[in-house]
C-alpha cells in the first residue's frame, strides 16, 4: 500500500458537507464540529469535493469551507476539491487552495462531452505543471460526464505532482486492474458499496464517514460486516442523486450542523 500526503494507507478519508448558516454563508462553528465528530476515526479531510457540492460553490463559499476546515483541522491533512469547468478554473481553484495551506487538491478532469482522452491527458499536464501542491485525481464522471479511459488514467498516474487517484468510476473490474498495473500513486476507492469488490486499495474517501465514522473505520480494519456497512448506506440513501442533502439533514438532526441546507438548488444536482 502507497501512503502519500501524510494519510496513512488503509484509512478512511472523509469528503465533507458544507454547512450553510441561515444566511447562506458558510458556518465556521459547523464546519468546527463535524470536524472533532469525524476526526478521531478518519486520516483526512476533504472540503469541497462532490458530497460538498463542490460544483455548486462560489468562490467565497469554496475559500470559506477549505479556510474553516483548516483552522479546525485537529492536525488531520486538507486535500481540497477543485471541481470548476475548465482548466483554467481548476487551476485557479487549485492555486488559491495552495495559497490557504492545502496540503494537497483533488481534481477531475474539464467538464463538457466531446472532451477527447487527450484533451483530459492535456488538462492534468497543465494542472501539474502549474499548480505548487501534489495532486490527487479525482476519476469520476457523474460530474464532469467525462471518464479517463485505463490507458489515459495510467498515462496522468505517470506525470510528475500526482500522488494518488480517487477512484469514483464505478467499476471495480477497473480498479483492480489499476491496482495490477502498479501505478506509482495511491489508489483510494471513492464508492461504499465497492470496497470489498476492490481489495488492496490504499484507502478509501467515503459519504458515509460524516455520519458513522466509526463504523467506516472499523470495516475497513475488518472489524465489521460488509453488510453493516450497506445497511448505513441505505438508511441514508447515499445511492440517490441527492446524496449529499441526507446525509446533511441527518446531521441537522443530530445537532452536528445548524441547518440542513443544500447549496445545489434542487433539480440541479449533477
Amino acid at each position: 500500500m502507497v501512503t502519500v500526503l501524510g494519510v496513512p494507507s488503509g484509512g478512511v478519508i472523509v469528503p465533507l458537507v458544507t454547512p450553510l448558516a441561515a444566511d447562506g454563508t458558510v458556518s465556521e462553528p459547523d464546519v468546527a464540529r463535524l470536524v472533532a465528530a469525524v476526526a478521531g476515526h478518519v486520516v483526512a479531510l476533504v472540503p469541497g469535493l462532490s458530497t460538498g457540492e463542490g460544483w455548486a460553490l462560489d468562490d467565497d463559499r469554496w475559500s470559506a469551507v477549505v479556510s474553516h476546515t483548516l483552522s479546525h483541522r485537529r492536525g488531520l491533512p486538507v486535500l481540497a476539491g477543485t471541481q470548476r469547468r475548465t482548466t483554467a478554473e481548476v487551476v485557479a481553484r487549485a492555486a488559491k487552495a495552495v495559497a490557504l495551506g492545502a496540503a494537497g487538491v483533488v481534481v477531475p478532469t474539464q467538464s463538457g462531452s466531446g472532451v477527447t482522452q487527450r484533451e483530459m491527458y492535456e488538462h492534468y499536464v497543465a494542472v501539474t505543471a502549474t499548480v505548487a501542491a501534489p495532486v490527487v485525481v479525482y476519476h469520476e464522471s457523474a460530474v464532469t460526464g467525462n471518464l479517463l479511459d485505463p490507458a489515459t488514467l495510467l498515462r496522468v498516474c505517470e506525470l510528475e505532482g500526482v500522488v494518488a487517484v480517487k477512484d469514483s468510476g464505478g467499476d471495480p473490474a477497473a480498479t483492480r486492474a489499476l491496482l495490477a498495473a502498479a501505478p506509482p500513486v495511491a489508489v483510494w476507492q471513492g464508492y461504499e458499496d465497492l470496497v470489498a469488490r476492490t481489495p488492496g486499495v490504499d484507502g478509501c474517501v467515503l459519504a458515509l464517514a460524516n455520519l458513522e465514522p466509526d463504523l467506516c473505520a472499523r470495516y475497513l480494519a475488518g472489524q465489521a460486516a460488509a453488510a453493516d456497512l450497506d445497511a448505513a448506506c441505505a438508511r441514508y440513501r447515499l445511492a440517490e442523486p441527492d446524496w449529499y442533502r441526507h446525509v446533511k439533514a441527518h446531521l441537522c438532526r443530530r445537532g452536528v450542523i445548524s441547518t440542513a441546507a443544500a447549496v445545489t438548488p434542487v433539480g440541479e444536482e449533477p
